[in-house]
């Protein structure tokens, strides 16, 4: 989230990916870095014990958001 916040703050457009189990720390930590609207890529929890191709569904998944969001 701190890159995330950063780079946005220099209007360079991000994708930080989280999975769910993260989302409320990220919307806490993006309000204390003083951009509460900056919301991360989220993604199913857990992924540590997917497999290759498992973790590549959700990276598929969830491609066009961060392209979207990269090229804005």
């Amino acid at each position: 989230m701190h890159d995330g916040v950063f780079f946005e703050d220099q209007g360079k457009p991000t994708a930080t990916v989280i999975t769910t189990e993260f989302a409320r720390a990220a919307d806490a930590q993006a309000r204390a870095l003083g951009l509460p609207d900056y919301r991360p890529v989220v993604i199913p929890h857990p992924i540590q014990p997917l497999l290759r191709d498992e973790v590549r569904l959700l990276a598929d998944k969830a491609w066009e958001e961060i392209r979207a969001r990269l090229t804005r």
